[in-house]
């Protein structure tokens, strides 16, 4: 468990918690290219989440009252949720799942069992399973020899989650109701404008919210994905009356009434208990929804997307460019010029225009029949414009 506090609670998916300063940058980037948007507030009752907090807090109101209308919770179910959550979140190494079992409840061992007795049933409740064993079956076994030897602190938050529901409805409807409890908000970040890269480091950590000095953050591009797991996944467990979205924002209510409660409190032993009553409400179909939405966030933004498509550009002009620069054509390429796409700019090419015809020249008939002689001395007359060849006659000699 880490000794540095941390200033943010968040949901995270991954197995350890964003630290504060990814989710910091994350926020100066956004408050960079505009800010963040106020979806509801306590004080007020207004906001774009005004209707969605309304509708949770008369559900835990019902939950209160009429806890066997929700869902089916023994205190075995209650028991292996959290110690599942146990197992998600908290280091590997024993010292500290047990150190975490020891805040948050009591060991009870028979009188005659010795020091080591007490370390063997402790340490059987964490054998990892083999690959070929049935996880679940493992998991019921388990959660029976932690029964045995273990329980929550009575009449705390964590017991009401695991043995009795009806009372986090109690508890959380008093700290939702509108006439009281301490004023909080729900912030919703778009990162409408911010670079895909000053978002990787939160994907990577899986957070979609967090709550700090109480307000709820939350990435609002979630919502969507939630919404169409809701349509999906109709039926698969959990609490009808509740949707994913409601199941996010119950959880980091939780963990606002934990720190309120105790502001001492270890923010990743907080996070497993607001886990194990989300896990009630909607099962692990959260994580898989969450899972599903980091596959395809964050988006490029708008001036990522104008500096891609300026870079493909030059890209191919600088590839054009240095095809007309080469002299040295390859044989046979010098025919597939024309299929180059010609300059905007350049001048279309005049269309030759036809010579016209010319009428034929009418004939000279001041020559026709007369005697000419070329310079040779040889005669020819002009019959029909043409030039006839003709023989002199020799004189007749008397």
């Amino acid at each position: 468990m880490s000794n540095k506090p941390r200033r943010n609670r968040a949901w995270y998916g991954s197995r350890t918690p964003p630290e504060d300063d990814v989710i910091e940058a994350a926020e100066e980037a956004e408050e960079a290219a505009g800010t963040p948007l106020v979806l509801y507030d306590h004080e007020t009752h207004e906001g774009e989440y005004a209707e969605i907090v309304s509708r949770i807090y008369a559900e835990m109101d019902s939950l209160k009252r009429y806890p066997a209308d929700f869902r089916t919770w023994t205190v075995e179910d209650g028991l292996a949720t959290y110690f599942q959550a146990i197992l998600d979140f908290a280091p590997t190494d024993m010292r500290s799942r047990v150190a975490i079992l020891q805040r948050f409840g009591a060991f009870k061992f028979r009188a005659a069992d010795g020091s080591n007795e007490k370390k063997q049933k402790i340490a059987a409740i964490f054998i990892e399973p083999d690959d070929e064993e049935d996880y679940k079956s493992i998991l019921r076994i388990q959660t029976k020899k932690l029964s045995d030897i273990w329980a929550p602190s009575k009449d705390s938050l964590l017991d009401f989650i695991i043995s009795q529901p009806a009372q986090v409805g109690r508890v959380l409807a008093d700290r939702l109701n509108p006439t009281a409890g301490t004023p909080f908000k729900i912030i919703g970040h778009p990162y409408q404008d911010v670079r895909s890269t000053d978002l990787l480091d939160l994907a990577a950590s899986k957070t979609v919210a967090y709550e700090r000095d109480s307000s709820i953050h939350l990435v609002t591009d979630v919502r969507e994905v939630l919404e169409n797991w809701d349509a999906d996944a109709e039926g698969a467990g959990g609490c009808g009356q509740f949707t994913l979205l409601d199941a996010l924002l119950l959880h980091e209510i939780v963990e606002l009434w934990l720190r309120e409660d105790d502001p001492e409190i270890d923010i990743l032993e907080a996070h497993i208990i607001a886990t194990t009553f989300e896990r009630y409400l909607k099962d692990t179909l959260l994580n898989l929804a969450v899972e599903d939405f980091f596959l395809d966030w964050p988006q490029p933004s708008a001036q990522e997307i104008a500096e891609q498509q300026k870079a493909e550009m030059e890209q191919q002009q600088q590839a054009f460019s240095a095809f007309l620069d080469n002299d040295d054509a390859p044989d046979g390429q010098e025919e597939d010029l024309g299929d180059l796409p010609m300059d905007s700019a350049a001048p279309p090419p005049k269309k030759k225009k036809k010579a016209a015809k010319r009428a034929p020249a009418e004939p000279d008939n001041s020559k026709e029949g007369k005697l000419f002689r070329t310079k040779s001395g040889q005669f020819y007359r002009i019959v029909d414009g043409k030039k006839i060849p003709v023989k002199k006659k020799k004189p007749v000699k008397k």
